[in-house]
Formats: C-alpha cells, structure tokens, sequence
C-alpha cells in the first residue's frame, strides 16, 4: 500500500480551503486535505505497524503548534499544476519534520530529495490562477499515517491508517 505522512486539515481551516477552491476544478475533497511531511512509498502491513509505533514516539516528543499559511499560489511552480496554500517553514515544524526522518531512517525509508515545502493543495485547476496572499492558520496537533489509493481517472482516496496526538 502506498503510505504518507501528514497534518490533517480541519476545522475553520478546512472550511476556508474549500471556499478557497470553490468553482475549481478537481479541488481536493474535504476529507482529503493535509500537510503532507513525508511520503513514503509502498509499505507492508509490518512496516505500517511499525511505523505507527515510531509515530506515537515522536508525536510524544513534540507540543501542538500553530503554522500561518500567507500565500495561495501556484504550486510547485508559478505554472502550477495545483493551486495550493504555502507557508514558510517554522523552528517548530522544521525540527517535528527533523525527527520524523529520524524515525523514518530507522525504518529504513530513504529521505526525500526535494526540499520539504510547506503546503496544502487545494485543487489541481489545469488553469492558471492569481497569487493570493492572506494568514491562513494551520494547528499541527496530530501526526496522521495515511494510505493512498490511486484509481486510474478518479481523485485519490486518503485514508488515515493511524493518527498521533501532539502530547509533549
């Protein structure tokens, strides 16, 4: 099964992203929105246990943290493909996305190339679109192990195999 980690999207913020996206194109469904901190790959239902056991670890380690996102943009690039609120990385969630590669290497999972880009994608619009700046605001409060299933000519389905409380 094909894993990631990330930060759900709930609340007011999920609320203000579908208001964002409304009228798109492809706009990400509500239960699908999430920071993503790493993706891992194909995983093996011992590695998933594993890898929830790292996670609850970690999220034992680190306090709740808000992040401001101030920019819905094209993303990755000014092209896009996807429209995507962006932020720049804090201490705190530098040093929680840190520690998770730590875990990570233990389970032998190779660190992403790419640098790490705070973002959560809206839609994929396959149209351009203006940059909007505003403070749109994010509580990182759980560490989420995702599954994502792809099906060919449909929007990915992501769902949380495990989820891990912020408690330090």
């Amino acid at each position: 099964m094909r894993c990631f980690v990330g930060v759900p999207v709930t609340g007011p913020l999920a609320r203000e992203c579908k208001e964002l996206a409304l009228g798109l194109p492809r706009a990400t469904p509500r239960p699908n929105l999430h920071m993503t901190l790493a993706f891992l790959g194909q995983c093996t239902p011992a590695g998933v246990a594993r890898l929830s056991a790292e996670l609850r670890s970690l999220a034992d380690r680190f306090a709740a943290f808000d992040l401001t996102f101030d920019r819905c943009e094209p993303f990755p690039a000014e092209q896009g493909p996807f429209l995507a609120l962006t932020a720049t990385c804090s201490e705190a969630l530098s040093a929680l996305h840190e520690g998770l590669w730590e875990c990570l290497g233990r389970q032998g999972i190779d660190r992403e190339q790419r640098a790490f880009r705070p973002h959560i994608t809206l839609a994929k619009p396959g149209l351009a679109l203006a940059t909007q700046t505003g403070a749109w605001q994010l509580t990182v409060d759980q560490l989420c192990l995702y599954q994502s299933e792809l099906i060919q000519g449909e929007v990915p389905t992501y769902r949380p195999l495990s989820q891990h409380p912020l408690a330090g």
